[in-house]
C-alpha cells in the first residue's frame, strides 16, 4: 500500500476524537513534513515535495494573484485559482485536520505583489466558524490559516468576529442569493473596531461569505477592510 493510500484509509471519514488521536499518533510514527502534506510522497522540504514544489513554480502560483471586489470598498486578493496542489492543502487543512497545511500555505504567500499591502496597524481575523462544525473537523482551520499568515506579514491576529449558534447549510454549492440569505445575519462584530482589518480565508467562491463578515466589522466601527483568500473558483 502506497503512503498515500494508507494516509487515505487512516485519515477518512472519522469523527473529531478519531483525527485528534490519529493525528498525534501520525506525528509520533511520522515526524512532522516527513510526508508530502498535498500528495503524500517523501517530503524534500517544508512538507513538500520535490514534485508537488516543482508543480507550483510551473503553474506560475507566485504570479497568479488575482483581485476582486465583491463590493466597493472591499478589496479581496487571491493567492490562485482553486486547484492543483493549493486546493489540496486547504482540502487537507479544512477536512483532514492537518494543522502544517496553514504553515505550509503562508510559506507560499510572500513576497506580495507591489499593489498589495496593508496598513501598519492592520488586525488578521477570519471567518470564525460555527461550534457544531469546528467540533466535527476537530480543527478551526480559519484560525490556523489567519495566524499563520499573519505571522508572515508581521501582523497581529485575533478574533473579531462572533457567529451565531445555529447550524447553516454549508456554502459549497449553493448560489449567490441563497448564500446570501445562507449567512443573513450569522455575524457581529466581538468588540469595538478602531483599527484596520484584514480577513484571510480559504476559498473565495462569490464572496458572499467575506461581504457577511465585512458588514458585521462595519457595524463594530472598522472603516478600512480588506479580504485575502488563498484560492478563488471561477
Amino acid at each position: 500500500m502506497s503512503s498515500r493510500s494508507f494516509e487515505k484509509w487512516l485519515f477518512g471519514k472519522w469523527g473529531p476524537l478519531e483525527k485528534s488521536i490519529l493525528s498525534w499518533g501520525k506525528d509520533v510514527v511520522w515526524p512532522e513534513d516527513a510526508f508530502c502534506c498535498a500528495c503524500g510522497r517523501i517530503s524534500d522540504r517544508d512538507g513538500l515535495c520535490a514534485a508537488c514544489r516543482e508543480s507550483l513554480e510551473h503553474d506560475g502560483f507566485f504570479f497568479a494573484w488575482e483581485r476582486s471586489d465583491p463590493v466597493p470598498d472591499l478589496p479581496v486578493w487571491s493567492l490562485r485559482p482553486h486547484g492543483g496542489v493549493p486546493r489540496e492543502l486547504v482540502i487537507r487543512l479544512k477536512y483532514g485536520a492537518e494543522a502544517r497545511a496553514a504553515r505550509i500555505l503562508a510559506g507560499l504567500l510572500l513576497p506580495l505583489p507591489e499593489d498589495v499591502s496593508f496598513p501598519p496597524d492592520t488586525v488578521v481575523t477570519w471567518v470564525t466558524m460555527p461550534e457544531s462544525r469546528r467540533r466535527e473537523r476537530a480543527v478551526d482551520h480559519g484560525r490556523l490559516l489567519a495566524e499563520a499568515f499573519a505571522e508572515k506579514l508581521s501582523l497581529p491576529c485575533r478574533q473579531l468576529l462572533l457567529r451565531r449558534d445555529r447550524r447553516e447549510k454549508r456554502q459549497v454549492g449553493l448560489g449567490e442569493k441563497e448564500r446570501a440569505a445562507n449567512l443573513a445575519g450569522a455575524f457581529r462584530p466581538k468588540e469595538k473596531i478602531t483599527f484596520p482589518v484584514l480577513i484571510v480565508d480559504d476559498v473565495r467562491t462569490t464572496g458572499t461569505t467575506l461581504c457577511r463578515c465585512a458588514e458585521a466589522l462595519r457595524s463594530g466601527g472598522a472603516d478600512y477592510i480588506a479580504g485575502l483568500t488563498v484560492t478563488a473558483r471561477k
